[in-house]
Formats: structure tokens, C-alpha cells, sequence
């Protein structure tokens, strides 16, 4: 079952007057909800129905490169520039095949910026490349289970720390090259197909300030609902060392959402306050 957030468009923080978190529902095709065309090869099959974004592409003869259909959307990231806690996080599903990964396809979500920060994600039907500051560091090559929804999550905290969550685990983290987002930020969305045709599904696109630690607000949709449940519940559950070493369960950066009493660990007594700023839903 696909998680939805109900949260408005855009929601407008009263400090320094920029957008807190952006929201993409995916209810409207892109061009509709800010986005604008990156690159538009043979006319991808593109609609809207209960709520979902779907880009269904094929094999494109006569186009060499790129040897498929590709249709890709950007949206700025300019008002977040110096933000200190910068999150993405989007909700997609795809038939796409793995052989497809080496040529990007079938679905990408790059967040980048012109001074060579840059997250990039290519999804199949099972498996995930994803890509750090090209070209400086390895490639990493996930497992995902086919046939269902996953969802991906990026944070940045200035030059200090990021952190890479599929479906809330941790998949990756360290030393960022620079600030994300800095010069010309963007985020960029796409399916694709070079050799086999494929549908991609897409739920949700949000990106923002992280909320604070504590709130309990884990997608920062200004509520704390059923989705922050199910991620406050992986750093309740799971015996997990900190990012940077430290006791089990220790309250990384993933989990100091759900640290109420910030003493650096999510128990029963966070639980508890977590219950008490539970709003419903989902």
C-alpha cells in the first residue's frame, strides 16, 4: 500500500521567508506542479490516475544516442541554497529490468548542483545504482524487493554529514564534497528505456529543511501520522550503531527525529511522547 501525505503544495516557513517543504504530489502531471521539460525523446506515454504520475517507455528506433524513449523534469532547488539541513525524498515503483541500470534507465531522481554535489538514483523492478559525487566515489548496487513501492531519502547536513535511506535503512553515509543545495541546485526526475520497455509509477517527490530533532515529523509534512510511525518504529525495533560508532540504538542522524528527550537513544520513554504527538491518519 502506497503511503500518501496530505500535506499542502508548498508550506511557507515564517523564518527568512522560504519554502519549509515542497510537496510533488504526483496527483498532476509535472509540467502542472512547477516542473519544467528537461529532455523530451519520442513522446514517453505519460498520465495521471488515483493519484500516481505514470511514464510508460519503449524501445525507440532511429535514435542512436540515446537508443530509447526518455522523458525527464527538473524543478529548482534555489530557495533551500545554504540551507543546513536538506532533505529529498520521493516514492517510486518501476517494471523496469536491471540490465537497463548501466544506461540509466528506467528511473532516475538526481539532486545536484553546479559545484559537483550530486545524489543519483537509477531504480529497476529489483535493483538500485546509486551514484555519489560523480565521479569520486564507488558506485553502490542494492537490492530491492520487485513488484512494490520503495522509498528513497537523501539529508545533507551542511559539509558535516550525509545520509541515504531506502525504505529507512541506512544504505549509505559520510564526508558530503561540499554544501547541498549550493550554486544552480536542481532536482531532476526521469524514466527511461534503452532495450526493454517499462512503466514507472510515481508517488511522491518532497524536499526541504529536515524537521527539528524530536518533532516526531520524520517526512516533514507538518503532522505526525502513520508514515512517521513506520520510520519511528525501524529506530525503536532495530539494534542499529550510530552513524559515528556509539551504544545500540543510538539516535544517528536518521533517528534524532524520534529522540524526544534527546539522550541520544529512542526507547519506550520516546514512544510514549511519540504517542502523545500522534495526529492519525495513514
Amino acid at each position: 500500500m502506497l503511503f500518501r501525505c496530505l500535506a499542502a503544495l508548498v508550506l511557507l516557513c515564517g523564518v527568512r521567508g522560504l519554502a519549509d517543504v515542497v510537496s510533488y504530489e504526483c496527483g498532476s502531471l509535472p509540467t502542472e506542479a512547477g516542473w519544467y521539460v528537461g529532455q523530451n525523446w519520442c513522446n514517453t506515454e505519460e498520465w495521471v490516475a488515483n493519484g500516481y504520475f505514470f511514464q510508460r517507455v519503449e524501445f525507440c528506433e532511429g535514435y542512436d544516442p540515446p537508443a530509447g524513449q526518455r522523458s525527464s523534469y527538473k524543478h529548482s532547488l534555489a530557495d533551500f541554497i545554504g540551507t543546513a539541513a536538506f532533505f529529498v525524498e520521493w516514492r517510486v515503483e518501476t517494471t523496469g529490468v536491471r540490465s537497463e541500470l548501466p544506461f540509466t534507465a528506467p528511473a532516475s531522481l538526481v539532486s545536484t548542483n553546479g559545484g559537483g554535489v550530486s545524489y543519483h538514483f537509477t531504480i529497476s523492478a529489483d535493483q538500485v545504482r546509486f551514484i555519489r559525487d560523480i565521479p569520486d566515489f564507488p558506485i553502490l548496487w542494492p537490492e530491492i524487493d520487485p513488484g512494490v513501492p520503495h522509498t528513497y531519502r537523501v539529508e545533507q547536513y551542511g559539509v558535516d554529514l550525509y545520509v541515504v535511506y531506502i525504505d529507512g535503512e541506512v544504505l549509505d553515509s559520510g564526508i558530503p564534497e561540499g554544501p547541498h543545495p549550493a550554486y544552480d541546485p536542481r532536482i531532476s526526475m526521469r524514466a527511461k528505456a534503452e532495450f526493454v520497455e517499462s512503466t514507472t509509477v510515481w508517488d511522491y517527490i518532497r524536499w526541504g529543511h529536515i524537521p527539528i530533532d524530536g518533532s516526531g515529523d520524520f517526512d516533514s509534512d507538518d503532522d505526525v501520522d502513520g508514515q512517521d510511525f513506520y520510520f519511528f518504529h525501524e529506530c525503536l525495533s532495530n539494534d542499529r550503531p550510530g552513524i559515528n560508532g556509539g551504544p545500540d540504538q543510538d539516535a544517528g542522524p536518521g533517528c534524532r527525529f524520534a529522540d524526544f528527550d534527546d539522550d541520544t537513544d529512542v526507547d519506550l520513554r520516546d514512544f510514549a511522547t511519540f504517542q502523545n504527538a500522534f495526529t492519525g491518519g495513514d
